[in-house]
């Protein structure tokens, strides 16, 4: 008799059960999707190159969190207009110093002729630097919240400079001074197309950039400053060309200007990806 009491209560308990899941309803809820940037917002901006030319054109590559890639960021200054910056800061040294044996054996293997008596001192030195920066606009013309299209520009200021000395000083009083400055300046233009494509409720965004680029370059000649003793003393400077075809680059000239001039489409064409922070 229990066990029948029991069983008829089990059984009234599981159909109670699955009459109030079947009567349940879910709670009312609202998912947000985007999280569209506004005045006063900024956004690390991470750029993926998908073009396989190199482009003589070609601005910056982006920022694929490469070495040497320039550093880009966004600041929203209204809901539709931005303020593009990028930049990249280089800067590498090596300097040697030595005191050679006294041994006339020891000579200067950049200089077979006049055969120099034993290195006494040496003293090399190598300096690189390039500074990048890209300030730049863009004027936003959608207000969805998920679907995001604009037009902007970008100016493109470049200094780099290339320094080599070489010093040798020789026992007999002899010596050998080489120092060869590479500089450049690189000014350039670009004109952009782009669209993002907001991640549901992230304050993250993914799209494609691309547009025309203007570019103009001055300088990267080597001038060479050599001043040699002998016996009698020679001084020289000449001038050559750097990156060029190899009768240019082994002529000498006594004076020498360089400047190229380079235009072209999509360039610049990258992926790139918007992570939004505010105050």
């Amino acid at each position: 008799m229990k066990k029948s009491v029991l069983l008829i209560a089990l059984a009234f308990g599981v159909s109670n059960v699955f009459a109030q899941l079947s009567t349940r309803e879910n709670d009312a809820s609202v998912e947000k999707i985007g999280a569209r940037p506004k005045a006063g917002d900024m956004a690390f901006v991470f750029g993926m190159p998908i073009s396989s030319d190199s482009g003589k054109a070609k601005l910056f590559d982006g920022n694929a969190l490469k070495s040497g890639n320039v550093l880009t960021y966004k600041w929203y200054k209204t809901d539709d207009m931005v303020i593009r910056f990028g930049f990249r800061l280089m800067n590498e040294n090596l300097t040697v110093k030595g005191t050679g044996l006294d041994s006339s054996a020891q000579y200067n293997p950049n200089l077979v002729t006049p055969p120099f008596a034993g290195v006494k001192d040496v003293k090399r030195k190598e300096k690189k630097r390039m500074y990048e920066i890209v300030p730049g606009v863009e004027k936003h013309f959608l207000a969805s919240n998920i679907f995001d299209a604009y037009a902007g520009a970008d100016l493109y200021l470049g200094f780099g400079r290339d320094m080599t000395t070489s010093n040798f000083d020789y026992i007999n009083g002899d010596h050998s001074y080489t120092t060869t400055k590479t500089p450049t300046t690189d000014l350039g233009l670009g004109l952009v197309t782009g669209f993002n494509v907001f991640i549901a409720h992230l304050p993250v965004s993914l799209g494609l950039e691309y547009g025309w680029n203007a570019k103009w370059t001055f300088g990267g000649i080597d001038k060479v400053k050599t001043d040699v003793k002998a016996g009698t003393l020679s001084y020289t400077e000449e001038y050559k060309q750097d990156n060029s075809t190899t009768s240019e680059s082994t002529a000498k000239y006594s004076k020498l200007k360089r400047r190229e001039f380079n235009a072209e489409t999509n360039q610049d064409v990258r992926i790139v990806l918007h992570i939004y922070f505010g105050k």
